[in-house]
């Protein structure tokens, strides 16, 4: 038997089910060697995936879902130390709480805070792990490798909007529904 509040709730559970299950597919192909390099870049989708996410389910979930998605960055990349998993929680966070009390939900807000967080995670991530090191040539680094980096993953940022968008649809259709009975 199921509780009343679960079929009343049914198609949120559907749609975060969903998403949960997006972030976990992201991570695995973000992991794996099954996304191609383009000139030696990489593809990361979990940032930007964690931005809209956070922007389409408002700041609770958006926490949640950028703590899954820093937790499996964590787990599979060496010094990170929790780094991860702090910092997608709060770029999940802002975004959901920039959606709820500032901002309108579109592709042009996508890309500004798509871009923004991931520019601010590459430069910090080039602070802590490259100049905190004091390695010669950490500009170099920086301009040869993630900088291009983050370009090539902001100009995903809108095939992660739409994607999300088509999967959120349908569900506040249902959702409208149902409070219309």
């Amino acid at each position: 038997m199921i509780p009343q509040v679960w079929k009343e709730n049914k198609p949120k559970i559907m749609r975060r089910g969903i998403f949960f299950l997006l972030v976990l597919f992201a991570g695995v192909l973000q992991i794996s060697d099954v996304l191609p390099t383009l000139f030696g870049l990489q593809f990361l989708p979990l940032l930007p995936l964690t931005v809209v996410l956070g922007m389409f389910e408002r700041e609770t979930y958006g926490l949640y879902y950028g703590l899954m998605a820093g937790i499996i960055w964590d787990m599979n990349v060496g010094p990170g130390d929790g780094f991860n998993a702090f910092f997608f929680s709060l770029v999940g966070f802002s975004c959901g709480l920039l959606m709820t009390y500032l901002m309108m939900n579109n592709l042009i807000t996508a890309t500004i805070l798509g871009s923004l967080w991931t520019l601010i995670y590459f430069l910090v991530t080039w602070l802590v792990f490259v100049v905190s090191k004091c390695a010669d040539g950490s500009l170099g680094v920086l301009m040869a490798d993630y900088l291009p980096t983050a370009l090539l993953n902001i100009i995903m940022i809108p095939l992660y909007y739409y994607a999300v968008r088509s999967i959120m649809k349908p569900f506040r259709l249902m959702e409208n529904d149902e409070i219309s009975f």
